[in-house]
């Protein structure tokens, strides 16, 4: 008896297997429901509609006058909440965009003219706070992300002497390609590290990098000083 039970059991999984052979050779009549029944893991399918994050573009940093010691970014996804931070909330509505701000003159005339008195001496912020000293941007005509520095003084008149120095990030390497100045200061770019030459000498404003004695410097600092 206990044979034929395994006899009878041997041939009960012979026909199951002859019957998914069919149902396969029919093209899975009935197999795709049945995986269709399977739900799909959580978090596998993201919302539809969803925003991407905001990557944070835009960031400040502090210089100390004369030095090139390295200083702890803060880096915001808009450029209103980075000119938040560097004003230490004296300005709360800059434009969200770096090139808008460029374009405010409500703004440009808060963080102060660029133009550059040769008679002018260091002055200290009001209150003992920061001042936005320039401010490097990614793409010409100051778009893109940005990169704003701040001082605890504004810079003298001559560019003979250095107020402010500091080798960039290497994120930040061969990528600036316009800048603007603040606080009585012009900027000094160098191609290479530690202010190593060649480099544009200290200039206004640039809306598009020099080319200095042959060399573009679009996409071409590595280091930075303010006078």
């Amino acid at each position: 008896m206990q044979q034929e039970i395994g006899t009878e059991s041997r041939q009960g999984v012979k026909r199951d297997a002859v019957r998914r052979s069919r149902l396969l050779a029919a093209g899975l009549g009935t197999a795709l429901p049945l995986i269709a029944l399977v739900p799909a893991p959580a978090g596998a399918v993201a919302t539809p509609g969803e925003p991407a994050p905001t990557p944070a573009n835009n960031c400040v940093v502090d210089v100390v006058g004369g030095s090139n010691k390295p200083g702890t970014e803060h880096c915001f996804p808009t450029f209103t909440e980075a000119i938040r931070f560097a004003t230490d909330g004296a300005v709360t509505d800059a434009p969200p965009t770096a090139v808008e701000g460029v374009d405010d003159p409500v703004l440009d005339a808060l963080l102060g003219s660029s133009e550059k008195s040769v008679t002018a001496k260091a002055a200290p912020a009001a209150n003992g706070a920061l001042m936005i000293i320039g401010i490097e941007y990614e793409h010409i005509n100051y778009r893109g992300a940005s990169y704003t520095f701040r001082g605890s003084r504004s810079c003298t008149g001559p560019t003979t002497d250095i107020d402010y120095s500091h080798n960039l990030p290497r994120r930040w390497w061969d990528r600036i390609s316009s800048f603007k100045n603040y606080s009585n200061c012009f900027t000094n770019h160098y191609a290479y590290t530690n202010f190593l030459p060649p480099a544009t000498g200290y200039l206004n404003d640039r809306a598009v990098m020099p080319i200095v004695n042959g060399r573009n410097f679009n996409d071409d600092a590595r280091s930075i000083r303010w006078s």
